[in-house]
């Protein structure tokens, strides 16, 4: 009886497996169940013993901390190619400690918690290609429970930027050989290894390891290099970089570290990177042949904000193919003789915020377009010299200096378009009349002192060569008016900048006719004349003290039916003076007098009637 009854209960089993009300969705083989293309909208009630679940291919929206209940033994799950958004939420596979292969790809929606993948410590595989992700899945923590993972796809993301920690090398006991390749077939388009704690033998060891990676992008910043005056850890010599050589490294970022010295063909094995930054190190010394290899692809050098010196004629030798330098921010008090010498490429050449009284013999270079040098000690004989070295650039920017004569330069640069001349003192022009007219399209002389120079009469004919300028500033020079037919020589200049000075007033006609924008926020101007606006097509006012009495009424008039653009709101504009008005918009200024008015009257009827 017990044994018929046993029977009886197997083949009903048997039976109830197969039923449609029961797993109406999966075929079930042993321990797999095939549950994909079944329009399932959740996990289906599955027994126990499944290992093995499919279930690509549905429209399962969501997989929550009870989806998987009472499916403990899982090792291999399928949720890939879902037909609507999958979300799945924080501790969803808590009980699933046992899956070994996961995979999510293709759902280009999904959604991930936190804690998604809490409680695979055994997994070892997992599919993530295709599902739109991005660099969040990586610097976030939601691989942290995964500690057994061996294979992660990511494949067709938008994952763009790598960061790697790298703690485990760090331990003396790291067996190189043993760990080999952790990057074996996967190329990165930024490889980002900031921070982490590596020192310069155990990165070149690390290079080595991953060797034959493709690499775009390699970062570097943190802690590399030995530093100013300290002798205990190296900076990178010419193996450092030997496990990269076929990584095709195309951009070499080491800013942000403490590099003192540029050791002999230390970047030798890179041979096809394009743009190198070593800005924001402890740069000082860059030896002979430093940059040996690199003439190939290198066209931008970042060394701004560093230590360095002086230049000298090998400093940069051999890097033909060089378009863009930047020395910005360093301590470069010389440029020795032959400096910049066989970069006959070079286009743009950065040399802000230096120390430099001369510019020395420096080498010609004869396609340099953009020359900064700002912020340095050049004097006027000093910059003379540009003719000699850069006479074909169109750019030329030597603001902040000691330069009291702007024309000396001048008449030898064909060339050139822009001119920043601004922070420097101008203190006397000699121009000689057979001097054709100057090229120069941007002039900017803020800051130059004006105010002084023209009260005294000189430099009034300033721009008599600047036929050609388009777009002049003349802000923050305390211009307190402006000489009568100063202009004069400006043919087709289109914007002018006179904002931040203290002009009270502008004559009908001594702005020129070409001109359609003009600045002029932040100045005194009581009462401005519109007849001086009548070539504009843009005005900018903002900041403008006006002194709100009768001789304002043609302004405020003309303010309202004039089409030209002003630059800030109209509605913005206030009274200045007198202390009355103070503050009040000068659209409202009439309306304040009108009720004003009306008051005085009202006040005088009421005191005649007490009469």
């Amino acid at each position: 009886m017990m044994m018929w009854t046993l029977g009886l209960q197997l083949v009903v089993v048997g039976v109830f497996l197969q039923m449609p009300g029961c797993f109406p969705s999966c075929l079930i083989k042993g321990s797999v169940a095939l549950c994909g293309f079944k329009n399932l909208h959740s996990v289906p009630p599955l027994p126990p013993h499944i290992t093995h679940l499919f279930l690509e291919n549905n429209r399962i929206g969501e997989i929550n901390a009870t989806s998987m209940s009472g499916l403990e033994n899982l090792q291999e799950l399928d949720l890939g190619n879902q037909k609507v958004p999958l979300v799945i939420r924080s501790n969803a596979f808590l009980k699933q400690s046992r899956l070994r292969r996961l995979v999510l790809g293709l759902n280009p929606r999904l959604q991930l918690e936190p804690l998604a993948f809490a409680g695979l410590s055994n997994l070892q595989k997992l599919q993530l290609d295709y599902c739109s992700l991005n660099d969040s899945i990586l610097t976030g923590n939601y691989l942290a429970p995964l500690s057994s993972l061996q294979t992660l796809n990511l494949y067709g993301n938008h994952i763009k930027r790598l960061s790697v920690y790298l703690r485990n090398m760090l331990n003396k006991s790291f067996d190189w050989q043993k760990c080999g390749n952790p990057f074996s077939g996967v190329s990165f388009q930024t490889l980002d290894l900031s921070y982490s704690g590596l020192s310069v033998d155990k990165l070149s060891l690390f290079f080595r390891a991953i060797s034959g990676t493709n690499i775009s992008q390699l970062k570097v910043s943190g802690h590399i290099g030995k530093g100013f005056s300290f002798d205990n850890l190296p900076d990178p010599d010419l193996d450092f970089f030997e496990g990269l050589k076929n990584s095709s490294v195309r951009f070499l970022d080491l800013s942000k570290n403490r590099i003192f010295s540029l050791r002999q063909r230390v970047f030798t094995p890179l041979t096809e990177v394009n743009s190198i930054d070593l800005s924001q190190n402890k740069v000082n010394q860059i030896h002979r042949m430093a940059f040996e290899g690199l003439q190939g692809n290198l066209k931008m050098l970042n060394l701004s904000h560093n230590l360095l010196g002086e230049i000298f004629s090998h400093t940069f030798a051999s890097l033909t193919n060089l378009e863009i330098l930047d020395l910005s921010h360093n301590h470069i008090g010389v440029l020795g003789y032959g400096s910049f010498s066989e970069l006959p490429n070079l286009r743009f050449l950065n040399l802000t915020d230096n120390s430099l009284q001369e510019l020395g013999f420096t080498a010609a270079l004869p396609n340099l377009e953009n020359l900064n040098l700002n912020s340095n000690k050049l004097t006027s004989s000093s910059v003379n010299t540009i003719t000699r070295f850069a006479h074909n650039v169109s750019s030329l920017s030597i603001q902040n200096n000691r330069i009291t004569q702007i024309y000396s330069f001048l008449d030898q640069m064909k060339c050139l378009k822009l001119l920043l001349y601004g922070g420097n003192t101008i203190k006397w022009c000699i121009l000689s009349r057979r001097v054709a007219p100057f090229n120069v399209k941007v002039l900017d002389l803020h800051s130059s002192s004006l105010q002084s120079i023209w009260s005294q009469g000189k430099c009034l004919d300033l721009f008599d060569k600047f036929q050609n300028v388009t777009s002049l500033n003349l802000s923050s020079n305390g211009l307190r008016s402006l000489p009568q037919g100063i202009f004069k020589g400006l043919a087709s200049v289109v914007t002018m900048d006179l904002s931040s000075n203290t002009l009270t007033y502008l004559q009908s006609d001594v702005l020129p006719k070409s001109l359609k924008s003009l600045y002029l926020s932040d100045n005194f101007i009581a009462s401005p004349d519109p007849i001086a606006f009548s070539s504009l097509s843009f005005l900018d006012l903002s900041k403008n003290r006006f002194y709100c009495n009768n001789d304002l009424q043609s302004f405020l008039m003309w303010m309202k039916q004039t089409n030209i653009t002003f630059l800030s709101p109209i509605e913005e504009f206030r009274c200045e003076f007198p202390a009355g008005f103070y503050n009040i918009p000068l659209l409202d200024y009439n309306g304040q007098l009108a009720l004003r008015a009306t008051k005085k009257i009202m006040n005088e009827l009421i005191q005649n009637r007490h009469i």
